[in-house]
């Protein structure tokens, strides 16, 4: 009986230590937000006022990259952006940069002495923001785990997070938003411009 009760055991044991370290991790990046000047600190539904604005994804991008450039360069990482020019969204500000921090701030986690990119395209008629680290220890669960909450704020701005993840390559995190009205994508609908291939293709090329 003992033999057939171990493994499940064990098993509940990883599941366990997984959740337990989601939940720190998700209370250090909680903390890290708090610091970080120009981010909400908390998005509760049905109690934080959303103003929706046209925002330059661009822009945005490049003020929480310079919010993260610290603690990026204490892990010897590396961040990289590509965005498409014109890209805007429609957002709240502040949820829209706390989604940015939120997805850079795992991956220089997840990524020490690696690269980051912080991509965006148009993809039909939505956005699409995507965060790719070369980490070696992908892992989809415990990623889309640390990123619930961003899940929750992105769902509020009518957005979804999806989580990709390659054993031993790296993990990509898409962030799909609604474009600003009246712009017209440059692409037919459903296709996006795979930027995160390119950079992958051309790192590959210099090693």
């Amino acid at each position: 009986m003992l033999v057939i009760l171990l493994p499940f055991a064990l098993f509940a044991l990883m599941v366990s230590g997984t959740i337990a370290v989601a939940g720190w991790q998700r209370r250090q990046d909680l903390m890290m937000r708090r610091r970080a000047p120009g981010l909400a600190q908390t998005f509760e539904l049905g109690q934080t006022p959303f103003e929706s604005g046209m925002l330059d994804v661009a822009a945005e991008a490049r003020a929480v990259l310079r919010q993260l450039e610290g603690q990026a360069a204490k892990r010897f990482v590396e961040l990289e952006m590509a965005v498409q020019p014109g890209l805007a969204v429609r957002a709240d500000p502040g949820a829209f940069r706390s989604l940015l921090f939120d997805l850079l701030n795992c991956a220089i986690g997840a990524a020490p002495c690696g690269r980051i990119l912080l991509a965006g395209v148009h993809a039909g008629h939505r956005v699409q923001i995507s965060v790719t680290d070369d980490g070696p220890m992908a892992d989809a669960a415990l990623r889309q785990a640390r990123l619930r909450d961003a899940e929750r704020l992105a769902a509020l701005q009518g957005a979804t997070l999806r989580v990709e993840a390659r054993t031993s390559q790296g993990t990509t995190v898409y962030l799909r938003l609604p474009t600003s009205d009246g712009q017209r994508p440059s692409r037919a609908d459903g296709e996006a411009a795979d930027l995160v291939g390119i950079w992958t293709s051309a790192r590959e090329a210099a090693r």
